[in-house]
């Protein structure tokens, strides 16, 4: 997709779909342009592409709306100076937001996704011209993408709504929150759909497409936090031509040189040459750097308990964190600030903090989070023996020496390696939700402002833009 699909995307965006940024407060957009789009595979396939355009924003939007709000939150990234002295981006990572902050662009971005594959799903059946297998993949793509937005809806709110058609009437955009079961429920009638009509690879050049292996790791993922344990581990048996990569290749799946791998299952891509001409990039390389390496934005740091639970040779360490005197790029680096911490995954290069622009892919699902939710569900069903395999599985990969536990020490090795594996992708705090010892560990690891923390910010609020335009929904208790 990173070659092609998103060159799509972009035209297709820019000409025909203007007004879906106005989803929850519009008329069905597509209607001025359904003559142009049900008509044809291609066309079809276009329009299709347009729904992946919110699986991650661009340029600092990427940064600021999604990867602060998903990963500063947690015990092992801290917020820096960059963060901390915007109130709008300080009060999300200092738990003292409201239901009109920037955790509402999540909540629209993620709605926008939902509407566009909606429209696939409403519309490509009745596509008579094509055929019936043109069809199924079309929507299963779409429901693959419509169950990744509902499930990333419910980690990150209170309650979701779930609009499954396309409005025909401002009163169809009415819609009321779902139980937490329902939503569930639609995420898997969605992704076992996906997995059972997507193929398990593209061609390269459809890199970032949606497969029947991406979809069971998410089928699995939802089972996982839906706490159904086996379901988890059947969708996980059907992830299969996937692998880790070598240990000495861990650090290329984080700087550009290696991103079609074996390992990753669903990306974000982005290329140098799209950059240039299409102004598709991030700059997570900017933002994670310290001011005094390239003009560095500082908005979050590795934190110290991260680094306490890291055992002497693990190669994740080099791939994740930069300390002071270390080398980067080629050149030896010294921070101002001595026991600064800098996150590297997803930064190239000192250009890349320089120009303001990286494009290395943002990994959604990898192999290794397949294994460590393999690990958790066999530990909560009793199967401690395959559980140790895995974990031990990902040890291997990172150069460290097998365990030997059971009982809770296995549970808490589990969640370490995920911890240290997943770093800066999207999981920890997530996962202490989950296990509910968010507090416990904010705490622990001396989080800045543990101490704001309450039951409530497990979740964000529904935005008050959408309690205000929906009748059917209440604003969220406590905000």
């Amino acid at each position: 997709m990173k070659n092609i699909s998103i060159y799509i995307l972009t035209v297709i965006s820019t000409l025909l779909f203007a007004s879906c940024d106005d989803y929850l407060t519009q008329e069905s957009p597509d209607k001025p342009t359904t003559d142009q789009i049900w008509v044809s595979y291609d066309a079809a396939e276009s329009y299709l592409v347009t729904a992946y355009s919110y699986v991650a924003s661009t340029g600092w939007r990427y940064h600021e709306y999604m990867y602060l709000p998903q990963n500063f939150r947690g015990d092992d990234m801290f917020p820096e100076s960059g963060t901390t002295q915007y109130g709008y981006l300080g009060r999300i990572v200092g738990f003292t937001n409201t239901a009109n902050d920037v955790s509402s662009v999540m909540w629209k971005n993620w709605y926008r996704g939902v509407k566009l594959a909606n429209d696939v799903i409403a519309n490509v059946p009745d596509m008579d011209m094509i055929t019936q297998e043109e069809r199924d993949q079309l929507v299963a793509e779409a429901k693959f993408l419509r169950g990744f937005y509902f499930l990333n809806l419910q980690m990150n709110y209170h309650s979701i709504i779930m609009p499954l058609a396309v409005a025909s009437s401002p009163a169809d955009l009415q819609v009321p929150t779902s139980t937490k079961e329902e939503v569930y429920e639609q995420i898997e009638e969605d992704l076992t759909f996906a997995s059972a009509h997507l193929p398990a690879s593209w061609s390269d050049d459809n890199w970032g497409r949606a497969t029947s292996n991406a979809a069971n790791a998410f089928l699995g993922k939802s089972h996982l936090f839906n706490e159904q344990y086996q379901d988890a581990l059947d969708a996980f048996s059907k992830v299969t031509g996937h692998s880790l990569v070598s240990g000495a290749e861990y650090r290329s799946m984080f700087d550009g040189s290696n991103e079609v791998n074996d390992e990753v299952l669903f990306s974000r891509g982005y290329t140098a040459d799209q950059m240039d001409i299409l102004y598709l990039y991030h700059q997570l390389g900017v933002a994670l750097a310290p001011g005094d390496l390239k003009g560095g934005w500082e908005m979050a740091s590795i934190s110290d308990y991260y680094l306490s639970q890291l055992e002497a040779g693990d190669i994740r360490k080099e791939a994740s964190v930069l300390l002071d005197g270390e080398t980067f790029d080629g050149e030896v680096i010294n921070f101002d600030d001595p026991t600064y911490k800098m996150s590297i995954k997803y930064v190239e290069s000192l250009n890349a903090i320089n120009s303001n622009r990286s494009v290395v892919d943002l990994i959604l699902m990898r192999y290794a989070d397949v294994l460590l939710m393999q690990a958790e569900a066999m530990y909560e069903l009793g199967s401690t023996g395959d559980a140790l395999d895995k974990v031990n599985e990902i040890r291997d990969r990172a150069g460290l020496d097998d365990v030997n536990l059971s009982g809770t020490s296995l549970r808490d090795e589990i969640r370490k390696q995920r911890m240290i594996e997943l770093v800066g992708e999207n999981s920890r705090f997530y996962d202490m939700v989950r296990w509910d010892i968010a507090k416990e560990q904010l705490t622990l690891a001396m989080q800045p402002y543990a101490q704001n923390f309450e039951e409530k910010h497990k979740y964000f609020p529904i935005p008050l833009e959408e309690v205000q335009r929906n009748s059917k929904i209440e604003p969220t208790p406590g905000f």
